[in-house]
């Protein structure tokens, strides 16, 4: 009886991980638009024209926003739960490295967030994705669609999401000012990234402590 329900619990696991495709590398591509808000001229100028691309190569994670105002790449490593940040606006860069500890303390915003799952049903990028909310400790309140078909090695890369189960393609969040913004998928890519994209540069940048 032992041996059955061994041989049951394997059959089991091996269908869960045939059912969730680990993206090992590839490209999501994302729109960004301002559903709320977009009237106030520091949202309309630091949103409008903004795009946001997620980069991915085994365990390491690369989240590019982009806007004509400003961008900034965030990087992490779930193998050494290190990560580094580079800001740029007009013609400065800036690094900010944020190594164990201090990657988990630059977003302790996002601690304590729960997630209420429902059955709502979504078709993003061809992928079928499900609804979760949740409210941040700021007031922030978040609506999420995650993809439980997909999953990756670099999971944590947005401490936003860390205990949703599957690579989210939709969010929007709205601040407690009443501005909301929407980050959808457009395109989900398995496709070779160079890993010269996760490197931290070594100069060109000028280097900010965590204090700052």
């Amino acid at each position: 009886m032992k041996k059955y329900l061994t041989l049951g619990l394997a059959l089991m696991c091996t269908q869960i991980l045939w059912a969730q495709k680990v993206m090992t590398e590839g490209v999501v591509q994302y729109s960004v638009s301002v559903l709320k808000g977009g009237d106030n001229p520091s949202v309309a100028s630091a949103f409008n024209g903004a795009t946001q691309t997620l980069l991915v190569k085994s365990n390491k994670a690369k989240l590019d926003f982009k806007s004509p105002l400003r961008s900034q790449s965030t990087v992490y490593d779930a193998q050494s739960g290190n990560g580094f940040i580079i800001k740029q606006s007009g013609n400065e860069k800036y690094l900010l490295e944020l190594a164990g500890a201090n990657w988990k303390k630059y977003h302790k915003r996002y601690d304590g967030i729960v997630f209420t799952k429902e059955e709502t049903l979504k078709q993003i990028a061809g992928y079928t994705c499900k609804k979760a909310t949740g409210k941040m400790a700021d007031g922030s309140e978040v609506v999420v669609y995650y993809c439980t078909d997909l999953t990756m090695m670099a999971h944590g890369y947005d401490p936003l999401f860390v205990s949703l189960p599957g690579l989210v393609l939709e969010y929007e969040i709205t601040n407690p000012n009443g501005v909301t913004v929407s980050y959808q998928a457009q395109s989900v890519q398995m496709t070779m990234v160079n890993a010269a994209q996760f490197e931290m540069p070594k100069s060109g940048v000028k280097l900010l402590t965590f204090e700052q």
